[in-house]
């Protein structure tokens, strides 16, 4: 807001305004005892409250824990974060694994991960005056310059595949963040999330791990999430996405995933639908299913013609069923959207075929013809 300028006079509105305002101010003043109770209990119920301390329930990570009696009383956002004028704070955050484990192996996930020393790391953000503890399983450090260090208490829990972390933090030395860290992590609890808020944390987690390059992690939550929820295509979908990023070997254990996905198509957007029949036809060639891997590539070129990897492996699938003239038309159709594919063309054994035919010769010796 603009300050006004010197000089600016309040229109007569306002002024009455605040001679009104004046006038109550005057007689609140004059209701000396009855503003002298109204502050004594103000206090009373600010220090029942503190002596009792504050329960905190976050309701993003689905935790609730209680913090300790203060001289000062705790602010505590709608997120669950709460903090102290004294400088101590507490705030939990979480991060996922493959499978159920013990809060023991949350800690010692954080602690190599989180926390991974090299030449880069500025000193003052490497852990000092490590401890650790069992119940809960915790670790405790030092960061920050030493002109003003800091604390840092961390209590480890699991609920299920993920991991809580309770993070509590304030100057070295000063005794309340013990006391806070104490109490905090004694009466930490996990709350069951609803249905679709762990399903909503089952998928970012299996997406997670695939944009971390982490496939086998991936396919464990996202079939996790499809056994629970059968009938859910985006944990099918991201079963099969883990499964091809994986490779040969976990193909047949995805590829039932990716036909349920194929199934459901109102589900999956264009994108992912091109995605999956993209998988699923080059998972049903390597397990020996041609015929069901042409009809699955035949309705990727539809959607995608100009998709070369497509092309290329529904001539591929043409080729094993001995259409060779619908094999030979697409390897066209694949090399003139990518030439460097005659050189896998040469070698390839599902194209064993076309081999000594005048139209593959051909093609093979034409190298990459112009569009």
């Amino acid at each position: 807001m603009k300050e006004p300028a010197t000089g600016y006079r309040l229109p007569a509105a306002g002024q009455k305004i605040l001679f009104l305002l004046a006038a109550m101010a005057c007689s609140h003043a004059a209701a000396g005892p009855e503003a002298a109770r109204a502050a004594a209990a103000a206090r009373a119920d600010k220090q029942e409250r503190s002596s009792s301390g504050v329960e905190v329930e976050d309701a993003i990570h689905g935790v609730r824990y209680r913090l300790p009696a203060g001289p000062d009383m705790w602010q505590v956002t709608r997120e669950g974060d709460a903090r102290s004028p004294s400088g101590v704070e507490a705030e939990v955050s979480s991060f996922p694994l493959a499978k159920p484990s013990a809060a023991t192996q949350c800690r010692d996930q954080a602690h190599n991960r989180l926390f991974r020393r090299d030449a880069s790391t500025p000193a003052a953000d490497t852990p000092r005056d490590e401890s650790t503890g069992d119940s809960p399983p915790s670790w405790s450090f030092t960061s920050g310059p030493a002109s003003s260090p800091a604390r840092n208490r961390w209590a480890f829990f699991s609920r299920g595949a993920d991991c809580l972390v309770l993070h509590v933090t304030g100057p070295a030395g000063e005794a309340f963040g013990d006391e806070t860290f104490k109490s905090a992590a004694t009466t930490f609890e996990a709350l069951a999330l609803p249905p679709d808020r762990q399903r909503e944390v089952d998928l970012l987690a299996g997406m997670g791990f695939l944009e971390r390059r982490d496939p086998a992690s991936a396919l464990e939550r996202f079939e996790a999430l499809a056994k629970r929820e059968p009938d859910l295509a985006k944990a099918h979908f991201g079963a099969l996405m883990a499964g091809f990023e994986l490779g040969a070997e976990a193909y047949a254990r995805a590829l039932p995933h990716g036909k349920f996905a194929l199934k459901a198509e109102r589900e999956l957007t264009t994108e992912q639908r091109q995605l999956a029949l993209r998988a699923v036809g080059v998972m049903q060639l390597a397990q020996n299913q041609v015929k069901e891997a042409a009809e699955t590539l035949s309705e990727l070129v539809v959607r995608a013609p100009d998709l070369a990897e497509g092309q290329y492996n529904y001539a591929c699938a043409l080729a094993r069923l001995g259409d060779k003239q619908g094999a030979i038309d697409h390897l066209k159709a694949a090399v003139r959207l990518d030439g460097e594919l005659v050189s896998h063309a040469r070698d390839d054994e599902d194209l064993k075929s076309l081999r000594g035919s005048p139209a593959f010769e051909q093609l093979l010796s034409a190298g990459s013809p112009s569009r």
